[in-house]
């Protein structure tokens, strides 16, 4: 067997780039999208319910929150990361490592804060008297969230169209 030669090699990681970086833009608009929707429609509506009422609501419909939020997540984290590596003696790179460090600042928000709470929201233990500043709490670091995830979209987008 023989190795390739650097122009197939080329060529191949040529291929590779388009439909990588078209994934990771379409994810993580999807992905920004979804937080977006959570944070303007789901978080107005949990703010009308009443504390017990809330709760109830997260304890029954949490699991679909978990279940929607990795399908846009793994690729959008994978995407960038990705790019960051077949971009990196490239121009471009700068704009996919905003990109990652965009994207990354959401996987450590979700990880370390929005994981536990939304755990702590659905376990049926949570205190109905905490759940107001709770709540109002979630919101605002979620808005963080958000922004981070519109920037770390428009890094990618910048990645591509000025490439």
């Amino acid at each position: 067997m023989r190795g390739r030669s650097a122009s197939e090699a080329r060529t191949v990681t040529s291929l590779v780039r388009g439909p990588v970086q078209a994934l990771t833009i379409v994810s993580s608009g999807m992905f920004a999208g979804v937080m977006f929707f959570i944070g303007n429609s789901l978080g107005g509506y949990w703010q009308s319910l009443d504390a017990q009422q809330f709760l109830n609501w997260f304890a029954a419909n949490n699991g679909f929150i978990q279940n929607t939020i990795p399908l846009v997540t793994l690729p959008t984290l994978v995407g960038t990361l990705l790019c960051s590596i077949l971009f990196w003696r490239l121009p471009s790179r700068h704009w996919w490592i905003a990109a990652t460090l965009s994207w990354t600042g959401v996987a450590i928000l979700t990880f370390s804060f929005f994981v536990p709470a939304n755990s702590a929201f659905a376990s049926g233990t949570f205190q109905a008297a905490d759940v107001a500043p709770a709540l109002a709490l979630w919101l605002q670091i979620h808005w963080i969230r958000v922004i981070l995830g519109i920037a770390g979209t428009a890094f990618a987008y910048l990645a591509v169209s000025r490439a």
